[in-house]
């Protein structure tokens, strides 16, 4: 048994530092819910005391970071972005003691993505991490060019510098070059509409590429492709780890789709299942790509229709306790240090959610005071980005043979 506390730091404009007895409570939220989604925004919901007389050193679109402790020694950062709302209370006022309470909203950098344009210089035909690059290079780098035509130079403060112009996501720009995978895998066709909300050019590259554009907890950008999860690293969550009181699943006929269209450059790619129509009624479901070639297309279309064709019971989220003192240390650095795609897996279910489940990490929230961190893991299951045949879906009339058992294994299907 070992004995933790996450003693959360938040850092404020890189040099004001609130830690101890200021903070109330810290909640943060990353990621998305379903491995179809496009990842939005992440949020963080920072509650800091004060007295009432000693106003806190902090303003709009100042940076944040968020440490904890680490399980064995050291601390990550789990969160960072900017601030984006300030809100002020006095809940106590007098003579007995004034204190103010500050809640603050911070926004990570899919934010600020959202805030910017791409597309003025076309694209031509190429891989979904080449253009997913190029999307976010032009985003991010600012040059005189951007600048207005009509600014004259005694407008312009006279404390500010480049950097007050945005001038430093060159550093963003640099670090895109190990967090983007490229090439990718999935061959997309040029684009030439123009310019256009830099996010959402960005979230189409993802869904085209069946890759993901997400935020990690150091605050960069990182856009991992379809094959990224097959060697990602995994955590085993055992008994100790899960709080199992509260879990909940809830197989849900919105989210079947048996009769799939793919919109690709010119033209469709179909795929459908007759056993789960028969089962559940045609369920139909279309998906908007940019892709070059209709082989593509096809195998998009047979992958999602098998990942969604069959309700998939497992649990929403899965939480576990940092602070409780059955987690082991090794499990504390590890599930501090997971993002988007970091593969989850657990044996120790209640038998109601199937025991076993092997998944991968989509969203994250995280709800800490001083000595108490929850961590809930919202997981997609492996077959959903990798998808398999269920035995219901083998044709009835298929003989074994036909399986060429030399060569097939169980696993296979």
């Amino acid at each position: 048994m070992t004995t933790y506390a996450p003693n959360p730091v938040v850092t404020f404009a890189g040099g004001n530092v609130y830690a101890d007895n200021t903070i109330a409570d810290i909640s943060i939220n990353i990621g998305r819910k379903d491995v179809i989604e496009a990842v939005q925004a992440s949020y963080a919901r920072i509650v800091l005391f004060t007295q009432a007389d000693t106003p806190l050193n902090v303003n709009l679109s100042d940076s944040v970071t968020i440490e904890i402790d680490n399980g064995t020694a050291g601390t990550s950062t789990i969160y960072t972005g900017i601030i984006s709302d300030i809100d002020i209370t006095l809940p106590q006022f007098g003579d007995a003691g004034s204190i103010a309470e500050y809640t603050l909203t911070a926004v990570g950098p899919l934010a600020n993505l959202n805030k910017r344009v791409s597309g003025a210089t076309n694209f031509p035909q190429q891989f979904d991490g080449d253009r997913m690059f190029a999307i976010l290079s032009e985003a991010f780098l600012t040059s005189w060019d951007d600048l207005s035509p009509s600014l004259i130079w005694s407008s312009v403060s006279n404390i500010a510098t480049w950097d007050s112009f945005d001038g430093t996501n060159i550093a963003t720009v640099n670090g895109l070059m190990t967090s983007i995978d490229q090439p990718g895998v999935y061959e997309l066709a040029a684009y030439n509409d123009g310019l256009t909300n830099a996010l959402t050019l960005a979230q189409a590259t993802a869904q085209s590429g069946r890759g993901v554009l997400y935020e990690a907890g150091d605050g960069t950008l990182n856009y991992g492709d379809y094959t990224s999860r097959i060697s990602s690293p995994s955590i085993n969550l055992i008994t100790t780890d899960l709080l199992t009181q509260g879990l909940r699943t809830a197989a849900q006929w919105s989210e079947i789709s048996n009769d799939i269209t793919i919109e690709y450059a010119t033209g469709q790619a179909f795929a459908r299942d007759e056993v789960s129509v028969e089962s559940y009624g045609e369920l139909a479901a279309t998906r908007s790509t940019t892709l070059f070639d209709l082989s593509d297309a096809q195998s998009q279309a047979n992958d999602f229709l098998e990942s969604r064709a069959y309700p998939r019971v497992y649990p929403e989220s899965l939480t576990v306790a940092l602070h409780n003192p059955n987690v082991s240390d090794a499990t504390r650095d590890a599930l501090i240090l997971a993002e988007n795609g970091t593969a989850i897996t657990t044996s120790d279910l209640p038998a109601v959610f199937g025991t076993v489940f092997e998944g991968y990490l989509e969203g994250y929230s995280w709800r800490l005071t001083r000595y108490e961190a929850y961590l809930d893991l919202i997981c997609s299951s492996q077959l959903e980005t990798y998808p398999h045949q269920l035995w219901l879906q083998v044709a009835p009339l298929v003989t074994w043979a036909s399986y060429t058992p030399n060569t097939t294994e169980w696993m296979d299907l």
